[in-house]
């Protein structure tokens, strides 16, 4: 216990930054979902469902750099939800940069929990804006 304690106290520039820069974040995080959110068109669930596919050498290396940047966005996220931030949010956040198999499905299955397009919905009626298209009730 006293080794923690002697490392947290020797490295308080470091603990102090990454604290500084998790409120940050969860401050821009808290600001700029809903503004993102509304932005979407109503019928953005159902899209996703459709599936495209990366053809030339230039879209499939912009979809490794995707990969690649929503690694680091997921990892980014568990870490946050380990320390304060928005980690759950980053966490999708880095599943919607990224390209991989199934991540629309993934992506549509996530937003469409009841309690998550309840919030996406509410983020979109505060700024007047039609509601989510639900895919799970057109089936």
């Amino acid at each position: 216990m006293n080794q923690v304690l002697d490392w947290l106290s020797a490295n308080t520039l470091i603990i102090s930054s990454l604290a500084a820069a998790s409120i940050t974040l969860l401050a821009v995080t808290i600001l700029a979902t809903p503004w993102a959110v509304s932005r979407l068109p109503s019928d953005y669930l159902l899209r996703r469902l459709e599936s495209r596919s990366l053809q030339g050498v230039g879209r499939k290396l912009l979809g490794m750099v995707r990969g690649f940047i929503g690694v680091l966005i997921v990892l980014l996220g568990l870490i946050m939800m380990i320390t304060p931030g928005p980690g759950v949010v980053m966490i999708l956040l880095g599943i919607s940069v990224a390209e991989f198999p199934g991540k629309n499905r993934l992506l549509v299955y996530l937003a469409t929990r009841p309690n998550v397009l309840a919030s996406l919905n509410w983020m979109r009626r505060r700024h007047d804006k039609p509601p989510f298209i639900d895919p799970n009730v057109l089936q």
